[in-house]
């Protein structure tokens, strides 16, 4: 089964910021039909840096699929096996509704790990996990994963360091 990463947080909370972040994939455009991959994750990706809340809703799963489509058509492709690493607004309106997204039929064959990024970059909101725990049962295969090593830090780019590298040991043992 195919594993699907979601960077998760709220409009301007980080989420491309900790995609792009040199402790992962130390980039910040991502080429149509090219796979990448985070030293020490035995996994290779496509990459969409965008979530839910940059295309809204449907966009967003379209976008996903055309990222993914480019990357099943490049013969070079064929023989890696790939997940799916994006960003994703935990978001309940009636159009952007993250839980009827994660259950569209696109996502049936992954395993659906969703990365709660507890604390805004700059620490001045917070992801209110207790609100988003309980409707995370409504989405077969998830497995969660709270991100707040970064809690007692103050420096913003400090910050940003202590997610990715909580991110990425998560990442080393989902992708051993």
């Amino acid at each position: 089964m195919k594993k699907a990463v979601f960077i998760t947080g709220f409009n301007n909370w980080g989420k491309t910021t900790i995609i792009n972040h040199v402790n992962l994939f130390n980039r910040s455009w991502y080429a149509w039909g090219q796979l990448q991959s985070i030293p020490g994750v035995n996994a290779h990706f496509v990459v969409e840096n965008h979530s839910n809340d940059d295309y809204l809703g449907r966009l967003w799963l379209d976008r996903l699929k055309q990222r993914i489509w480019h990357v099943n058509n490049r013969p070079r492709n064929s023989a890696i096996d790939w997940d799916l690493f994006t960003a994703l607004c935990p978001s309940i309106e009636l159009t952007n509704n993250f839980i009827d997204l994660l259950n569209d039929p696109f996502f049936d064959d992954y395993e659906k790990h969703i990365f709660l990024i507890k604390y805004k970059w700059e620490h001045h909101a917070e992801l209110i996990i207790k609100n988003i725990l309980p409707l995370l049962p409504q989405i077969p295969n998830t497995f969660h994963y709270v991100i707040d090593h970064d809690a007692l830090i103050i420096d913003p780019d400090d910050r940003t360091i202590a997610k990715t590298v909580e991110i990425k040991r998560i990442l080393q043992t989902i992708f051993p």
